[in-house]
């Protein structure tokens, strides 16, 4: 650690608005790694301690702490003689790899305390917000190393997180191997961490924003500019006593690449628009999207056949918020891919929402492969639609209104039936070997936040799609039973 602190040198990074979007969240992960040779020198913890604080000389900035400046303008300051320094556990467990395999990876058999940092991000012992928290976990007679890593979305997405993690493990084979070619390579790659580059790669072109993005991000909310001006620790702490994994449920399905085309090309037929991508995922997103509101609308049928309460208080809710016709579906994209800067480097956050509005009406319909075409391609005109001018006007309206970063949450908060979707199936997941080969399994923490859905590759070897789902436990029974999903998905846990 003392030599990464004599290579830090003080600066200041202003947060970009789109660094702000999921900024309450983090992006925690465990990597589950066995000892296949039973070799006695695998994955000593020095090496990897030491490797890990040489990945943090590219990374500075996960160890500096936050500025906020009020109302969605954050900055962070890396300061030599004050850093934040990630928080780095190691212990053992008495658990074995093999009780992991059997259990398929099911949280019930992980070592206790082996997640150290929940969804929301939070203050640590010390007051600060850390930007990276690692625990190592040693499993019993050497079988296998567990590895969790949490960052948050203040600093970092999908693509930053994953990037730090195959480093690490990339610069650990190399204190292992000495390889000079492995090393020459590590040695080449670039990190990019100022958020200018997003603004001067910005077409000049711009493109209008879909009225459903305008109206959440635009509609006042006396919550949603409160929760904007409380400084991040404090807008930690309201939102971790939020209870937003209060009873809910996450599983985790296996869906066949070979079984998800079929399907997409039943869909295709029935799909009048011939110009319009309708990729797998899409026709995924779309299905689940179905299945969600098919679970709620039983979910009323079952309270108001439960007795005068409950019905009273739908009643009530309806007359309070209004009856919901429709489901809010906010599909995540990457706007490196939009302003070409893929291949740049770009560790910071570079995820925006997508919202729209699908018509309950269109989605409670019971699901063939004609009705799914409807519902996909209002995903599919969703992605298509996500290029350079719609990246640019999203942002120029976030430029507007700093403050607008908390309105998502708040709406989300407000309409029970939205969803989140994220497509992480092109995230470096299984690409982390640390000099004794890849994960056998990557997850996240076993409850996220309500209504949140992943889409991860599967371990290699296998092209098919990992499917993590949380919903309200009432919600998610009905998921569990759908007849449509269970002949296409598998459940993993």
């Amino acid at each position: 650690m003392d030599k990464f602190v004599s290579t830090v040198e003080n600066h200041e990074i202003p947060l970009h608005p789109l660094d702000t979007q999921a900024a309450f969240l983090n992006v925690p992960y465990h990597f589950f790694y066995p000892n296949t040779n039973q070799s006695d020198d695998f994955m000593p913890n020095d090496v990897l301690r030491d490797s890990f604080y040489r990945a943090l000389e590219r990374f500075p900035i996960l160890a500096g702490y936050l500025r906020s400046e009020g109302t969605g303008k954050t900055t962070v300051v890396v300061d030599r003689n004050d850093l934040n320094m990630p928080e780095y556990l190691e212990s053992t467990s008495d658990v074995l790899f093999s009780e992991l395999q059997d259990a398929k990876f099911h949280h019930s058999s992980w070592p206790n305390g082996l997640s150290t940092t929940g969804p929301i991000t939070v203050a640590s012992a010390n007051g600060r917000i850390k930007l990276m928290n690692v625990h190592v976990v040693r499993l019993k007679d050497n079988t296998g190393v567990v590895i969790f890593v949490s960052m948050p979305h203040y600093v970092v997405d999908g693509t930053g997180f994953f990037s730090f993690v195959e480093l690490w493990g990339k610069l650990c084979t190399v204190e292992r191997t000495l390889d000079t070619v492995l090393m020459q390579q590590t040695d080449e790659l670039e990190f990019v961490f100022d958020r200018d580059l997003i603004s001067r790669s910005l077409p000049t072109e711009r493109k209008p924003l879909g009225t459903e993005t305008v109206n959440v991000y635009t509609g006042f909310s006396p919550l949603a500019e409160w929760l904007a001006w409380l400084s991040p620790n404090t807008r930690g702490n309201v939102l971790s006593k939020a209870k937003f994994s209060s009873n809910v449920v996450s599983h985790t399905f296996r869906v066949p690449q070979q079984s998800l085309e079929s399907l997409r090309k039943k869909v295709c037929v029935h799909v009048d628009d011939l110009e319009l991508k309708v990729d797998a995922t899409h026709v995924l997103a779309a299905l689940i999207s179905k299945m969600v509101a098919q679970a709620h609308k039983k979910c009323e049928q079952n309270d108001q056949s439960a007795g005068m309460i409950s019905t009273l208080v739908g009643w009530v809710s309806r007359a309070v918020f209004g009856a919901e016709t429709s489901q809010s579906l906010n599909l995540l994209a990457d706007v490196r891919h939009g302003l070409n800067i893929a291949d740049q480097g770009y560790m910071g956050n570079g995820l925006i929402p997508h919202n729209t509005q699908c018509s309950l009406s269109v989605l409670e319909t019971p699901t063939d492969a004609e009705t799914l075409a409807a519902a996909t391609c209002i995903v599919s005109k969703i992605y298509s639609n996500a290029d350079g001018p719609l990246v640019a006007s999203f942002i120029d309206m976030l430029l507007a209104r700093p403050s607008c970063f908390t309105r998502p949450m708040v709406y989300l908060a407000r309409h029970p039936k939205s969803l989140v979707i994220t497509n992480e199936t092109g995230f470096k997941l299984y690409k982390a070997d640390f000099g004794d080969g890849l994960p056998e399994w990557v997850c996240t923490i076993p409850s996220f936040v309500a209504n949140f859905i992943g889409f991860l590759p599967s371990p290699p070897n296998s092209s098919d799609i990992v499917v993590n789902i949380t919903l309200k436990e009432p919600v998610m029974k009905h998921i569990v039973n759908n007849e449509f999903w269970r002949d296409l998905a598998t459940i993993v846990y």
